[in-house]
């Protein structure tokens, strides 16, 4: 028995990491091809609840279906919100455009 708790917690952990990766990607790319303005800031906070809403969703969803990936989906919903927020401080910091 502990042997497949193992391994679940070991299939977990990869796809964990990998939705991890997939999202900061696609939110890298998103940064690098939208090119936000400064006056987009307010807009921010509407991305990061669905971010959140989502994941807590899909919690939702595995929760329901019994799957052991709900903790996954709690832990990504606080995580990717984060992550939205070191890459917005970083755009403004280093690399968007100001105003002349």
């Amino acid at each position: 028995m502990r042997k497949k708790n193992f391994m679940e917690h070991k299939i977990v952990v990869r796809y964990g990491l990998a939705i991890l990766i997939i999202e900061t990607i696609l939110m890298g790319l998103w940064f690098y091809i939208e090119n936000p303005e400064l006056k987009a800031a307010l807009n921010v906070l509407k991305i990061v609840l669905i971010l959140a809403g989502i994941n807590l969703v899909l919690a939702l969803i595995s929760y329901f279906l019994k799957k052991s990936f709900t903790v996954l989906f709690v832990a990504n919903a606080i995580i990717t919100p984060v992550i939205f927020y070191a890459l917005w401080i970083m755009w403004f910091t280093y690399y968007a455009p100001y105003p002349s």
